[in-house]
């Protein structure tokens, strides 16, 4: 199984900067439950546009924190939103919610790990 949050990234930032991966972490985990509920209710919408805008604000977001499965997931969805494909776009977001749960769990883990050490 792979890392939600790949192993290079995370060695590498975690050297260099380790209170900007901390900062990262706490937004990503602040703001992206909001982006991933306004995902559902485009979807349950029909709002293939404004589907296909947050997966891609997604895929950059979890590009940035070598959440490298997690952007594969928001591309596909992204790409099935712009192709106005609704059914592939909710099969896509069910593959992200459970990616973006691991990487959740991952983020929160890092931050219990970092508190106390």
């Amino acid at each position: 199984m792979h890392d939600p949050i790949t192993t290079a990234w995370m060695e590498e930032m975690t050297a260099k900067r380790p209170a900007l991966v901390a900062r990262m972490f706490t937004v990503f985990l602040e703001e992206e439950p909001k982006r991933l509920e306004a995902v559902r209710q485009a979807l349950a919408a029909g709002d293939a546009e404004t589907l296909r805008f947050l997966a891609h604000s997604l895929k950059g977001a979890s590009a940035a924190l070598g959440a490298e499965t997690l952007r594969g997931h928001c591309l596909a969805l992204e790409q099935a939103a712009g192709s106005g494909d609704l059914p592939a776009a909710s099969g896509c977001l069910s593959d992200l919610e459970a990616e973006m749960e691991r990487v959740f769990a991952f983020m929160r883990g890092h931050l219990d790990h970092a508190a106390t050490s």
